[in-house]
């Protein structure tokens, strides 16, 4: 009995020492003190340390850290963040002593560690000689315009904006230039997003929107660009007006055909075969690197961007009527998947730009 005690507790100890010790969190080589037996670091000089930009409001008692196109927002005495509008809980407050906000090593390991990429970009890869130099994003609809709303209240403007934000960030670490029409939650007229586009000298416009549907049992990913003909008269005037819809709402039949418009009316005949090869690869790297339902490449009438010559399409990212994709569209995570799909979609299409010149598009 007592070898067999012994055996036991050799194995025991042997599946212990396989574990290995237990990795200590990394310490920043910056100010720090212990509050309410927790480590906690200096704002300042965290931010210093990371070149993030800060502000504090004493009066809403809220700090909001910005770099390039990504915010982040936390409150005083509560372990709430809010990483581009996606909360997340961090498991301990951050503090306000003599003056000093501290953020506590919870804010480190859960946001600047393990969000580093989504919030705070990582600084642009070595120069590669790249043919797309410049892309115009749209993030759908803003300000008195939410776009589409899901059940639990998800608003269309916001995961537009959000993921416009993402794949501009990712796009700027690859070297490529990215404007944005809106930075902001406001709303900008057709005309104005035009003025932009067109002024950009850009390679590529990409508009980002949420999709809708009459039936809660429609989901997918699905992307569009300019034709002259309409190979879906119902999608194609859903995709083709720019205009508020409430999925609880009585009327949402007869507004679902003036859902979408922040849609482009670009010059097709140069233009849309480069579209569509852009369409094309952003779907195929939608279904490889997510293996989201994929609707489709589909034709329609835009009607923003009149004379403009660029290669554009119209990209639904998920219906916010289908409660689990509504479900997915709220979650930070698969925004930034979202993100990285186009992104690398993006680059794919800029691997065969050649084949597409040559081809005469």
């Amino acid at each position: 009995m007592k070898n067999r005690l012994y055996f036991i507790l050799g194995l025991f100890l042997a599946g212990c020492a396989a574990v290995g010790p237990v990795r200590k969190a990394e310490i920043l080589p910056i100010p720090n003190l212990y509050l309410n037996n927790s480590l906690y670091y200096p704002l300042k000089d965290f931010c210093a340390h990371f070149g993030v930009e800060w502000d504090y409001d004493s009066i809403a008692r809220q700090v909001t850290l910005s770099k390039r196109f990504s915010e982040v927002k936390l409150l005083i005495e509560s372990p709430i963040v809010l990483i581009n509008g996606s909360p997340l809980d961090i498991g301990q407050e951050v503090l306000l002593r003599n003056g000093i906000v501290y953020l506590p090593l919870s804010f480190k390991e859960n946001v600047a560690d393990r969000f580093y990429r989504e919030v705070m970009p990582k600084p642009p890869e070595p120069a590669v000689s790249r043919r797309i130099k410049r892309i115009v994003i749209d993030a759908g609809h803003g300000g008195h315009d939410p776009g589409a709303i899901g059940k639990s209240g998800l608003r269309e403007k916001d995961v537009n904006l959000d993921i416009a934000r993402r794949l501009a960030n990712l796009l700027e670490a690859k070297g490529i230039a990215a404007i944005l029409t809106r930075s902001s939650d406001k709303f900008i007229s057709l005309s104005v997003r035009a003025d932009i586009a067109n002024k950009a000298d850009a390679d590529l416009f990409i508009s980002l929107h949420s999709n809708a549907a009459r039936s809660r049992k429609l989901n997918g990913f699905e992307v569009y660009y300019i034709t002259d003909k309409i190979d879906d008269s119902s999608r194609a005037l859903k995709a083709a007006q720019d205009g508020e819809l409430n999925i609880e709402s009585a009327s949402f039949y007869d507004n679902s055909l003036n859902i979408k418009a922040a849609l482009w009316d670009m010059l097709y005949t140069e233009s849309r075969g480069r579209s569509i090869s852009l369409a094309q690869s952003i779907c195929q790297s939608a279904q490889r690197n997510m293996g989201v339902k994929i609707l489709g490449v589909k034709g329609a009438r835009f009607v923003v961007l009149k004379g403009s010559n660029v290669p554009a399409v119209l990209v639904e990212m998920g219906f916010l009527s289908n409660p689990t994709e509504e479900r997915y569209l709220r979650n930070g995570f698969y925004r930034q998947q979202l993100a990285e799909a186009v992104c690398a979609g993006i680059l794919d299409y800029e691997g065969r730009y050649n084949n597409l010149a040559e081809a005469g598009y």
